[in-house]
């Protein structure tokens, strides 16, 4: 089930949680959803930051192993494109960490560009974008209203 972190102490807790798995720095600018199980333990969680213009940086977190849902897809692009009014969607992504890579690719991003050599380990930075318009997953949720 979908959660919206409003507050300070869900918006710490997404903080926490970006920063431990993926890295990403506190920033005043974070937004964040989470997908809770029927325990209300936390099993996903989606961070937007870096807000600039009609843009945003994303970061998924998997805590649980499982698959992502239909559901969460739907509402990790809805909540961006639809209630913040960002155009696209960027994810910085190391070029060495496949599973990311692939992840990201089938939720529809596409490469945009590449930064040879310069993330952790050698890996290159590998900007991928999902433009409002490409996005299949808002698409899905207007034909089903």
């Amino acid at each position: 089930m979908i959660r919206m972190a409003l507050d300070p102490e869900a918006l710490q807790i997404a903080a926490n949680i970006l920063l431990k798995e993926v890295g990403v720095e506190p920033c005043g600018d974070l937004k964040a959803i989470f997908w809770v199980n029927e325990n209300n333990e936390i099993e996903w969680v989606v961070g937007y930051t870096a807000f600039i213009g009609k843009t945003c940086q994303m970061h998924v977190v998997n805590l649980c192993g499982k698959p992502i849902n239909r559901g969460l897809v739907q509402a990790a692009f809805d909540y961006p494109f639809n209630y913040c009014g960002v155009e696209k969607t960027f994810a910085v992504v190391n070029s060495k960490n496949e599973k990311a890579m692939n992840f990201d690719t089938k939720l529809g991003f596409k490469e945009e560009i590449r930064f040879d050599g310069l993330h952790d380990n050698g890996g290159d930075i590998v900007i991928l974008t999902m433009n409002k318009t490409d996005c299949k997953w808002t698409r899905e949720l207007k034909h089903a209203a």
